[in-house]
């Protein structure tokens, strides 16, 4: 089964946005709620997924 969540994070930093997502995917495949996850972040330069890198700025590099 495919489920799709909205979420409205309270930070304005995209890479503890990113950070607190991977945690609470992470903690739900641990406890065994769900076989994978993505996650994608709005923001003014484009999307931010759970496979970017980001520099302390916040800016995609990878």
């Amino acid at each position: 089964m495919k489920a799709t969540v909205q979420l409205t994070i309270k930070t304005a930093s995209v890479p503890e946005a990113q950070r607190l997502l991977r945690t609470l995917c992470e903690g739900l495949v641990a406890s065994g709620s769900i076989e994978e996850y993505r996650f994608e972040i709005d923001t003014a330069e484009g999307a931010v997924t759970e496979k970017c890198l980001l520099s302390e700025e916040g800016r995609v590099v990878a």
